[in-house]
């Protein structure tokens, strides 16, 4: 038998450390702030939304994080062992703390006389990132590591992994592997090459300085750290390594297709405003935005911009600042916006002026005012009286006197010969018949949202306009009387499939197509014959209006065959002139020719089609 005293000191030797257990293990819960772990099962990353172009290039990226999470089947072989090898080789081997690393770690510490080498494993460093704070204590190496283990606890090695490589940062603004692929390489992650998949496992030790962009050879010297770690492990096998190291990068032009379509990325945002119940939810929700645009035809319009420009400094020498240009081309028979061009940089001046700027269309405006006068019953052949006049303002005895451009009149012309010159004063006076009240609706009718003033001036175009309602407008005198709006979406998603919003445009008859064709038959002669000639050799069938103010502050062109619409608009923001002789037909057109050139071939080189009611009629006069 034992004692009393013996198996007092026993129950003591069982209870005092058990007793301490507690206590410390209170203690400590109450020191630490462990979250749950299983909070990552309703997780949801901040994601990346991709804009897509019109044959589903991936050109642009919204976000707050730029990533885009992918599941773990997506990612290669080689692409998930890189970050293993380099990170954590013994991953699929630890619970959550590697033991031996740890023990590996700091006896190499002690050899060199400071901390050189971690041990953080990927559970830890998804838990840090996750959960606790980039500062470095004790508290929270313990904090990491027992959340480490939970985690090891809840969730299998693959889950971890995934949720590691959705959630990585490594550089660019990029977070996690998919995200990273397109950044550097413009590919999926699942298209990665070994060496590729190598240069992103890279990163994880100093994003911004190992960026290939900016250092390629620290980026091959770290890659190549990787690769030899991957055939150390056994990864990879030695031939396969030596291959890979030998191998030089390719990368994706750092943001080449932002640089370009910037105008037009700010344009889709206001349209994806209208289309989700939270304007932020463009940047955080992993959306799929297929849009309009054409990159190809984008280059093109840079292109003529660039040596419209060039030309301009040519003419004038000692200008210093050379004016701004606007380009708008449309698709006719959808309304897609293919280009969208708001500036010369959108970088130094990401002002829109493509949907921004109200500006005087000058005498770009009149196509309107003779599609009221069609409407109305006149015919191309109506006579006009093209002459100097003048009008008395009856409150201030203001006398006006409208001129033609350099002074030059006609006599009696036919309405069409009015508009092919662009002659003020005859549609001064096809105003005043028409009615001033019946144009401003026409306009209306057009969906111009400008505030008319009831006034003859109108005839010269002087009410500013947006310049993509009034490429919006001439649409629908391309498209037989028909309205569409400006369409840059054509679908938005989410990750998961869901469609949010797809374009289902619905024309609108704002006139009769005979109407329509008449003033289309009219502008071709435009081409042929008036303003715009020097556009009459392209080997295509063309229709289109020259613009000039009165003050030469604006110049325009808008031209336009049956499949593509194109506005360009030349000026100055405030205050600056073009010179007196930067008509239209000088500072524009040259730009549309330079585009329309390089892009209609891209569509069928069609005719305008004649309204059936027109050709039966057009049929009958011939007979006679």
């Amino acid at each position: 038998m034992y004692s009393r005293t013996t198996i007092k000191l026993a129950i003591l030797l069982i209870l005092i450390p058990g007793i301490f257990g507690v206590s410390f293990g209170y203690a400590l819960v109450n020191y630490l702030d462990i979250p749950d772990v299983k909070q990552l099962e309703s997780y949801k990353p901040k994601s990346t939304a991709r804009l897509y172009a019109d044959d589903d290039t991936l050109f642009a990226e919204l976000f707050v994080e730029k990533r885009i999470p992918i599941p773990i089947t997506q990612m290669p072989y080689h692409l998930k062992y890189a970050f293993i090898a380099i990170e954590d080789v013994r991953f699929y081997k630890h619970f959550g703390i590697d033991v031996r690393g740890i023990g590996r770690a700091a006896y190499r510490n002690i050899i060199r006389g400071g901390i050189s080498e971690g041990a953080s494993t990927i559970t830890q460093q998804l838990a840090r990132n996750l959960f606790l704070t980039p500062k470095r204590s004790f508290k929270r190496k313990i904090e990491e590591a027992m959340l480490a283990i939970q985690i090891e606890r809840t969730y299998s090695k693959d889950e971890i992994l995934n949720m590691y490589l959705n959630l990585i940062y490594l550089g660019e603004g990029a977070h996690g592997v998919e995200a990273a692929s397109y950044t550097y390489f413009h590919k999926k992650a699942s298209e990665l090459t070994l060496e590729e998949s190598a240069t992103l496992a890279a990163l994880t030790k100093s994003p911004s300085k190992l960026s290939p962009f900016k250092n390629m050879a620290k980026t091959l010297e770290r890659r190549n750290t990787v690769l030899r770690k991957m055939y150390e492990a056994g990864f990879i096998n030695e031939k396969t390594y030596t291959e890979a190291a030998k191998t030089q990068l390719v990368l994706a032009p750092l943001r080449a297709y932002e640089k370009k379509t910037g105008y037009f990325i700010e344009y889709v945002k206001q349209a994806l405003e209208e289309h989700l119940d939270d304007a932020q939810d463009m940047y955080t929700k992993g959306l799929n935005i297929k849009t309009t645009v054409n990159l190809k035809m984008t280059e093109y319009a840079y292109e003529a911009i660039d040596k419209g420009i060039q030309a301009y400094k040519a003419r004038h020498p000692n200008v210093k600042t050379p004016p701004e240009v606007a380009l708008i081309a449309i698709e006719v028979k959808t309304g897609e916006v293919k280009v969208l061009i708001g500036g010369r940089d959108f970088a130094t001046s990401p002002y829109n002026r493509a949907v921004q700027a109200r500006r005087q269309p000058g005498s770009s405006f009149k196509p309107i005012i003779y599609l009221t006068a069609l409407e109305q019953g006149l015919t191309p052949n109506y006579m006009l009286l093209d002459a100097p006049l003048s009008f008395t303002n009856p409150y201030t005895k203001i006398v006006w006197h409208p001129k033609n451009y350099k002074n030059e009149y006609y006599g009696s012309v036919t309405m069409r010969k009015a508009l092919e010159l662009s002659l003020n004063t005859a549609t001064v006076r096809l105003l005043e018949k028409v009615g001033i009240d019946n144009i401003i609706e026409m306009a209306k009718r057009l969906n111009i949202s400008s505030n008319f003033e009831r006034n003859m001036s109108l005839a010269l175009g002087t009410t500013e306009i947006l310049p993509i309602e009034l490429a919006a407008a001439y649409g629908t005198f391309a498209r037989g009387g028909e309205y569409i709006p400006p369409i840059a979406l054509r679908n938005v998603a989410t990750n998961e499939g869901e469609e949010l919003y797809n374009e289902r445009p619905e024309g609108e008859r704002v006139v009769a197509p005979e109407t329509a064709y008449a003033l289309v038959d009219i502008m071709k002669g435009v081409v042929q014959r008036g303003t715009a000639r020097s556009a009459s050799k392209m080997p295509y069938f063309l229709a289109g209006k020259t613009g000039t103010t009165d003050d030469f502050k604006d110049a325009w062109f808008i031209g336009f065959s049956p499949n593509l619409l194109c506005l360009v608009w030349v000026g100055y923001d405030k205050g600056g002139f073009l010179s007196n002789k930067e008509s239209g037909g000088a500072a524009a057109l040259p730009i549309w020719i330079d585009f329309m050139s390089k892009s209609l071939p891209l569509f069928p080189n069609d005719d305008f089609t004649v309204p059936e009611q027109t050709g039966r009629a057009q049929g009958k006069n011939s007979n006679q």
